[in-house]
């Protein structure tokens, strides 16, 4: 076996595999959106949430109750609301 096989045997796959290993990690954050970047305008609305509506003085949410779960200060570890 020459130099040159067993340049291409020994050193040529593993340098492949590292290449599309890294082509794999790379492609998905090269195709997204751009990321917002300081001193750039905001394009959202703005949002604010707070799990202590009370606390900080707001009105209560007014969401659909779902029928069926009990209320009533319950829960736990288990998650047995």
């Amino acid at each position: 076996m020459s130099v040159v096989e067993t340049v291409l045997t020994l050193v040529l796959p593993p340098v492949v595999l590292y290449a599309a290993v890294a082509l794999l990690v790379m492609a998905p954050r090269k195709s997204k959106r751009p990321r917002y970047r300081t001193g750039q305008p905001w394009p959202y609305e703005p949002l604010f949430w707070t799990a202590n509506p009370e606390g900080a003085h707001l009105p209560a949410h007014s969401g659909a109750h779902v029928s069926g779960i009990a209320s009533g200060p319950k829960g736990g570890a288990r998650g047995h609301w």
